[in-house]
């Protein structure tokens, strides 16, 4: 079992005709027959299961090659959607959230972040298995990797609606907490995840504001402003970093709502910022862009 899953889950991964081909042949009906996605399967050895670069051995690396072909299957296209639709997948996905293993952790998250990603289908099975619960925590998670997929998860979650809104809002202040994580990717998931907590509604303002969240983003993209006398590599970073960029256009998406607004035109800082950066970068590049779209949320 263990190996067919690895060459499965490489060939799904690596090819996408076959990976079309695997779902045209019933090859998801495969991983619900065998149950393959089960949380108790991450307890148990499994013949020919042995842990590749640090990642769970036995039953765990299982379930990690059936997540791997979920996510790649969801990411790929919306065209798979309603074949994963019919795999009932959240119940399950809200266990393997709560499993020992960091990488089934994780794994589970991204899967959760890829099956939300071109649409808003699977919100609905997301709402009722209470999979939120078990996913909001992990965006305080020890492993990197769980933080990093969390966070990604909660912003496709709030992208497409505000129907999970409710669930996601106990995320606000952790998702605060990632902006000052040292990986970056993870830092521009957190802020992108706030940027679409208010982008269908301003249901989630109120806790915008009470966590810091206006304050929190300024920080995150002042801190690593270059000075004005800095080299060219200092600049090319910056410029570069996209999590400065996120949390830029992700402030443009509260400067939507008028009590944000209001918050920021309290601070004269959030002008000058705007106006240094617009100063500081070129034309073309996307913090000048967001900057100045900033700029026109906070006049509009």
């Amino acid at each position: 079992l263990a190996a067919s899953m690895q060459l499965l889950s490489a060939l799904v991964l690596h090819h996408h005709s076959l990976a079309h081909e695997f779902v045209v042949k019933d090859g998801l009906q495969l991983v619900v027959s065998q149950r393959l996605l089960a949380s108790e399967l991450t307890r148990v050895e499994v013949l020919g299961a042995q842990a590749r670069d640090g990642s769970p051995g036995g039953g765990a690396h299982v379930v990690v090659d059936a997540l791997l072909m979920i996510s790649q299957l969801s990411r790929l296209s919306k065209e798979y959607y309603p074949a994963l639709v019919r795999m009932d997948l959240a119940p399950d996905l809200r266990a393997l959230l709560s499993c020992e293993h960091a990488g089934v952790r994780a794994k589970a998250c991204n899967a959760v972040g890829n099956l939300a990603r071109h649409s808003s289908a699977f919100y609905e099975a997301i709402r009722h298995s209470s999979l939120l619960s078990a996913l909001v925590p992990l965006c305080s998670d020890a492993d990197s990797a769980c933080r990093k997929f969390a966070s990604f998860a909660v912003g496709n979650c709030a992208f497409h609606s505000d129907l999970l809104y409710p669930g996601l809002a106990p995320a606000v202040p952790r998702l605060l907490r990632l902006l000052d994580d040292d990986d970056e990717k993870t830092r521009a998931n957190a802020a992108g995840a706030i940027g679409n907590l208010v982008r269908n509604s301003g249901e989630l303002c109120a806790a915008m504001l009470e966590h810091g969240a206006l304050q929190a983003l300024h920080r995150l993209v002042d801190s690593r402003r270059p000075s004005p006398d800095a080299d060219a590599g200092a600049l090319a970073r910056f410029v570069a970093d996209s999590s400065v960029k996120i949390a830029l256009f992700s402030l443009g998406n509260l400067a939507v709502h008028r009590e944000c607004r209001e918050e920021l035109h309290a601070s004269p800082r959030t002008l000058e910022l705007c106006n240094a950066l617009m100063g500081l970068c070129q034309r073309d590049d996307m913090i000048h862009k967001y900057a100045q779209r900033l700029l026109l949320k906070l006049n509009g």
